[in-house]
């Protein structure tokens, strides 16, 4: 990983492991861009209502305001890099980490505080 506080704000880099079928709701951020690259398994991306693939060792741009999603589509956990420019958007996975999936209206709220909306 690498903390906005490591790149002065410039950017963070964070690393997920998700779940075969595992991917967040589709969700769109205010203040940051995104750009993915799928390091272990097999992902689709779905942008403004368009799926694609995404080989692994591609990479796929997300600027802001873009409603986004991916899905591991494979049979095995899958790993993505995300890079999100400027940083300090790592802080709302910090903040979640601890609370359980389940509870959408705890991780609707936090995101908010980043300027997340997620399309449920």
């Amino acid at each position: 990983m690498v903390t906005s506080q490591m790149s002065n704000g410039a950017l963070a880099f964070i690393v997920q492991t998700t779940l075969p079928g595992g991917g967040p709701p589709p969700h769109q951020h205010s203040r940051e861009d995104e750009t993915f690259t799928v390091l272990e398994g097999e992902f689709k991306l779905l942008e403004n209502g368009k799926w694609r693939s995404i080989p692994k060792g591609e990479y796929a741009f997300l600027p802001r305001g873009s409603v986004h999603t991916f899905r591991n589509v494979g049979t095995t956990p899958g790993k993505i890099g995300v890079f999100i420019t400027p940083g300090g958007f790592e802080e709302f996975f910090e903040q979640i980490e601890s609370i359980p999936s389940d509870n959408m209206r705890k991780i609707l709220e936090i995101g908010g505080h980043f300027g997340l909306v997620f399309h449920l």
